[in-house]
């Protein structure tokens, strides 16, 4: 993965995750609205300026860590195995995953079925399909930077990091959008952003760089 220092500051860095076809400046806005912090964000394999690899290194001694839905995802598994390295883990729209077989090979061949898309559609028709999707009916994605990616690396990326392939693990505080009626359901008592849907960090930056403020600097 390829760390793109978004903003220097002091005290333990906060690491950013971010989800499915994003990349390192998705968190751009939150951290304009951590001054004092010293933010980094990395492009997941096979998104931004990375090529698609199986491996997640994040090559700091301990950190504050924070993701969104696939990163989010990742940063779980990440924080599972590497315990003494997370000071915090803010989950942010992240699915705690599937718990039978037959959920997880329904999703499988779903993700098989965008990844198909991914290669054999024009990347505007593609963008346009995923983010028809109702989870993401109160987001406008940025078509021009979504479009700057290798689609054979993020097709990999898909598959490879398949919520099909997750174990279940339940998630303590999850954070949620307000709208985001899918993602509320799957949690108990989760830590609400207002005026947000699924994309939380784009759609709120200012409340999830406040809440990121309460659970990672307090600690």
């Amino acid at each position: 993965m390829i760390a793109h220092t978004l903003k220097e500051g002091s005290g333990t860095p906060l690491v950013f995750l971010h989800g499915f076809l994003g990349c390192a400046a998705d968190w751009e806005p939150v951290c304009s609205f951590l001054p004092r912090c010293h933010c980094i964000a990395y492009d997941l394999p096979g998104h931004g300026s990375t090529i698609f690899s199986e491996e997640i290194e994040i090559d700091l001694p301990h950190f504050h860590l924070i993701g969104y839905s696939m990163g989010g995802r990742i940063a779980m598994q990440y924080a599972k195995k590497n315990p003494q390295k997370i000071k915090s883990l803010t989950l942010l729209s992240t699915h705690p995953g599937l718990q039978t077989d037959e959920e997880k090979e329904k999703r499988l061949l779903n993700d098989q079925m965008w990844a198909k898309n991914l290669l054999q559609l024009p990347i505007d028709d593609f963008l346009i399909r995923w983010y028809d999707q109702s989870l993401f009916k109160t987001f406008t994605p940025n078509f021009n930077m979504r479009k700057k990616q290798n689609v054979l690396h993020l097709a990999k990326a898909l598959i490879h990091y398949s919520l099909a392939k997750q174990s279940y693990q339940k998630i303590q505080e999850a954070v949620v959008g307000e709208y985001d009626e899918k993602f509320r359901a799957l949690h108990e008592n989760p830590l609400i952003i207002a005026h947000a849907g699924h994309v939380v960090h784009l759609e709120n930056p200012q409340a999830v760089a406040k809440l990121i403020e309460q659970r990672a600097l307090n600690k």
